[in-house]
């Protein structure tokens, strides 16, 4: 397209410097003094980090005190070797004093090699002038000495008039002794052993750090590729904290990956080298290296051991510690929880973690179904509604019903809560703690915990969709989902169900795919994965998504009598707070209660009347069922959903036929 020429047509000029756009880059301009003032920097902390938390000084307290400790008890028991090593060392350390100073005074070291070389080469004159210079030193130097004695005298004069104690006279001579020794001793033969034998870690550098990044061979090529933003490498906790920016288009979960190779190049054992994404960007990197291996360093009391802790569903509660041996805590209320890892990883203890913290609260009812099979909260039974342990058809059944009666309460307690709004005491259509306390309410909170519950829902068709609709309505009701599973995978544990939970904790896995089905879709990307916690070695160590911080957590683990007391304080708590006037519901066996409700000739029921008749039967546990959930729930003991004739219309229902055939082949299964 042709165009005037711009000096011919202002107004085509104007539409063509549109058409190019303004330009990209601002007109330089002096800083001004608003400028100045208003940018916000980040300053460097006033107080330590390792001094900022009451956790963080303790720790540095504890540390101090057992390294201290632990020294000087090694010194004391080798102090007689150490006696004889000064006793042999001291005489020569003060031969080699005084012959030191006698030389120095003479001034026969500085040039003694040059005199000898002027006296094998018969040189007088040369041997004559530097022997001039050196008497010339010399006799400056034998007053220093003279006046060094005379000092010396006048002060053990003065100490004598002084009258100091015996005490002072053996404290000086022990110290010259001391010095003596240190100054006899063989350079390759210290007085004093050292205590540990390994090599000794003493301080996170920069050097180290860069030098192991590019160790790794992950895109850093040269040291100084590597940048650290205040406030550098610093003390944080019982250990050292290393910020800094990987260079490029490289991000930490690369880094991440290689935490072995990573804690091989800087000489440490890998438990003691805990990488994570940084706070800033992807490409960030929090490396922090403890002073010791945490398999070493235990864990700080659990603050849920003490004699007269109380918890509430309805305020944070500590459950876990991060790396760096702070407390991590977490609501339960209006949450629900996913545990998964494979065998190993310590799944079952984070599971107890957070029912310890229920059981604690004597308004929650408990309902625990495991089914691995070996008794993992068997201690915590009598504090169970219900309980059931196994990978039998009864195990399965009762964790069915635990299922159903949940969905069904949901059905119960959204009336009560309506009710509750209507009244003012729900304003947010929620359970509040008021409501959950408040006797005869039917609102206390249940804790649900399903251990290994692939189990279940590969045994229970239907079981995993109830879960899901209990789940997404138990939020806001007072009931609590804790579901623990080695198979994170879509038929085992359905991708709806892990939608519905917000609240994840990743234990150690295989594979990117294994962690984003228990963290969700990307989590690997950025940051948060369980491939690099190694099963049995760290156990109850994971990843925590969905509380305040996440990032590295692992469980407390207290010892059997101190879990024991736990339990014990537990139940004097509960006395009969929980099911004295709030429903408690036992499971029952539906099928039975089916075949029970059918009147005498009748062939079937549709599922409607069934609903009915069996809330009829058990308000308690069927009220609210409705005829999709009684459908789906015999559907699990084989009975099918065939046309049932009422009056001249056939409706889908259960039949007698159906019922019995169920009843008799678990009969047989039984035998």
């Amino acid at each position: 397209m042709t165009t005037l020429p711009m000096e011919y047509d202002d107004e085509r000029h104007v539409i063509e410097a549109d058409q190019r756009g303004g330009p990209v880059d601002a007109p330089d301009r002096k800083a001004t003094f608003a400028d100045v003032v208003s940018r916000d920097e980040q300053t460097r902390p006033i107080v330590p980090a390792v001094l900022r938390s009451p956790e963080g000084r303790r720790a540095l307290v504890r540390w101090s005190a057992r390294y201290g400790a632990n020294r000087a008890l090694y010194h004391v028991t080798r102090s007689p070797k150490y006696g004889v090593k000064v006793a042999a060392y001291a005489p020569r350390g003060m031969w080699r004093a005084g012959t030191a100073v006698l030389w120095w005074a003479a001034g026969g070291r500085e040039n003694f090699h040059l005199r000898q070389e002027a006296a094998n080469k018969n040189d007088p004159h040369t041997w004559q002038s530097l022997n001039r210079t050196r008497a010339k030193e010399s006799s400056a130097r034998w007053w220093v000495v003279g006046a060094g004695l005379v000092l010396l005298l006048a002060a053990l004069i003065g100490a004598e008039l002084a009258g100091m104690p015996p005490v002072g006279w053996w404290a000086a001579v022990v110290g010259m002794v001391l010095v003596a020794a240190r100054l006899g001793r063989p350079a390759d033969k210290p007085i004093v052993d050292r205590v540990t034998t390994g090599q000794r870690f003493t301080k996170l550098t920069a050097e180290m750090v860069r030098n192991a990044v590019v160790a790794l061979s992950i895109g850093v090529k040269e040291p100084g590729q590597l940048t650290f933003p205040p406030p550098g490498i610093h003390k944080d906790g019982p250990g050292w904290l290393a910020r800094f920016n990987l260079p490029g288009a490289i991000v930490a979960t690369t880094l991440l990956e290689k935490r072995d190779n990573l804690a091989a190049a800087l000489r440490l054992p890998v438990d003691q080298v805990w990488p994570e994404v940084g706070p800033d960007h992807p490409g960030q990197v929090d490396l922090w290296v403890g002073y010791q291996p945490s398999s070493k360093m235990g864990q700080p009391r659990w603050a849920l051991a003490a004699d007269n802790a109380r918890t509430s569903v309805f305020e944070a509660q500590p459950f876990a510690t991060d790396a760096r041996q702070r407390p991590l805590s977490t609501v339960l209320f209006a949450r629900n929880f996913l545990i998964g890892g494979q065998p190993g990883s310590g799944k079952s203890y984070a599971a107890r973690t957070l029912l310890t913290i229920a059981m604690l609260d004597p308004t929650v009812e408990l309902k625990v179904a495991e089914f691995k099979g070996v008794g993992d909260f068997l201690d915590m039974s009598p504090l169970c509604s219900t309980y059931v342990v196994g990978v039998d058809d009864e195990a399965f059944e009762t964790g069915s019903d635990i299922i159903t009666w949940a969905l069904a309460e949901c059905e119960r307690r959204g009336k009560r809560i309506l009710e509750a709004k209507k009244r003012g005491e729900a304003p947010e259509g929620k359970v509040t703690p008021e409501l959950a306390a408040k006797r005869g309410s039917g609102l206390h909170p249940v804790f649900i915990l399903l251990d290994e519950v692939h189990e279940l829902f590969a045994a229970v068709p239907g079981a995993a969709a109830a879960c899901e609709r209990a789940i997404k309505r138990g939020r806001a009701l007072g009931i609590i989902f804790c579901l623990a599973t080695q198979i994170p995978d879509k038929d085992s544990l359905p991708p709806n169900i892990t939608r519905c939970i917000t609240t994840r904790w990743c234990l150690s896995v295989l594979g990117q795919v294994e962690n984003d089905m228990i963290l969700g879709t990307g989590a690997y990307k950025r940051g948060f994965t369980g491939t690099v916690y190694r099963p049995g070695v760290d156990a109850g160590w994971g990843v925590m998504v969905g509380v305040d911080k996440p990032g590295s957590a692992r469980s407390f683990f207290p010892k059997p009598e101190v879990t024991a007391a736990i339990v014990a304080r537990a139940g004097q708590l509960r006395g009969q707070v929980v099911g004295e006037d709030v429903e408690r519901v036992e499971a029952r066996d539906m099928l039975a209660d089916a075949r029970a409700v059918l009147r005498p000739g009748e062939a079937g029921v549709p599922w409607a009347v069934l609903a009915e008749r069996l809330a009829e039967l058990a308000p308690e546990m069927y009220a609210g069922y409705t005829a999709d959930m009684v459908r789906e729930s015999l559907a699990r003991y084989g009975v099918d959903s065939m046309d049932v004739k009422v009056g001249r219309k056939n409706l889908k229902g259960a039949r007698r036929t159906s019922l019995d055939a169920a009843q008799q082949r678990r009969e047989i299964e039984a035998e």
